[in-house]
């Protein structure tokens, strides 16, 4: 690219670091990031057209940046729908646990796949996806034990994952226990139950309904 004159180059530099600080800092809503994607590929063009190469990599920065920011949005904002599963020879059911059955036990050590008839099943789907499964026993009126809540591994690390255990929450509270508890797993899962509130009391962790 031909170099432009300095003051030029001085307000295409500029014009640059303000496309990747917008990049990093704006917060637009899940409508209108679009706009933004195209107003990044707009100052793309530009600094293409000015022969502004500053311009162009930071265009070409802030636009992969953008694209990044906006999908996680989208995760984060992906519905969750709950889908309780009263057959336990359901075909979907034991193919999702035949599938994803090294990686539970790999999880989960203790779960022996034996899915008793009281037991609560539901499966987790996000448009028409299937992200995650909860498998609860219920001890008394009170008090639901969680036997398994797995997410697979494509969304563990991603928005949706926090979406998944919100959702297990206030899925829990919505049948009207008070008390819930899991006995300890793997360390990775036990990390999860105390970074989410759970305490661990008597050789167990433990959380309790807080809504009124």
């Amino acid at each position: 690219m031909e170099l432009l004159n300095p003051n030029m180059n001085l307000i295409y530099d500029f014009i640059a670091c303000l496309v990747v600080a917008g990049s990093l800092w704006t917060k637009p809503s899940l409508k209108t990031w679009p706009y933004y994607l195209i107003l990044f590929g707009g100052f793309l063009i530009g600094g293409l057209i000015g022969k502004c190469l500053f311009l162009t990599i930071s265009s070409i920065i802030a636009l992969l940046i953008g694209i990044y920011r906006y999908r996680i949005q989208i995760e984060k904002n992906r519905t969750i729908e709950v889908i309780l599963v009263p057959d336990r020879d359901d075909h979907l059911l034991n193919y999702f646990l035949d599938f994803y059955k090294k990686d539970i036990s790999t999880y989960f050590p203790s779960f022996d796949f034996n899915i008793e008839e009281e037991f609560l099943v539901a499966l987790l789907f996000s448009d028409m996806e299937s992200i995650g499964l909860i498998i609860a026993e219920i001890r008394d009126p009170q008090t639901l034990k969680i036997c398994l809540d797995y997410i697979v591994p494509k969304h563990r690390n991603s928005e949706l994952a926090k979406t998944f255990y919100l959702c297990e929450l206030r899925c829990i509270d919505f049948l009207g226990y008070r008390q819930i508890y899991i006995e300890p797993q793997s360390k990775v899962h036990n990390e999860y139950l105390e970074r989410i509130g759970f305490k661990l009391i008597d050789g167990k962790y433990v959380t309790y309904k807080t809504s009124k």
